[in-house]
């Protein structure tokens, strides 16, 4: 199953500048997981040094904010899954 994945601008270094990824995946978890297999240095960003996703890590679908314990629900084929970096300054 093709899903698109969106990410943040601070991600798109890793990603060689592109802004939508094409990926195979049933499930939020699968895609991201495959993103990372084609991206490997994006992981520094989205994982602490224990392996857990980073708290400022959002995960949206279909422009619908799922929580990280909603990864594993399956998506549709042509999903969106976008990858946004909360990230606070002051």
């Amino acid at each position: 199953m093709s899903v698109k994945v969106r990410v943040s601008s601070l991600l798109r270094k890793f990603t060689n500048g592109q802004e939508v990824v094409e990926v195979t995946g049933h499930s939020a978890a699968e895609c991201l997981h495959n993103l990372e297999v084609q991206f490997p240095d994006i992981r520094q960003w989205l994982y602490d040094k224990q392996g857990n996703l980073l708290p400022q890590v959002q995960f949206y679908v279909n422009g619908e904010r799922i929580l990280v314990d909603e990864l594993a629900n399956p998506l549709e084929d042509n999903d969106e899954l976008l990858i946004l970096l909360a990230i606070g300054g002051g």
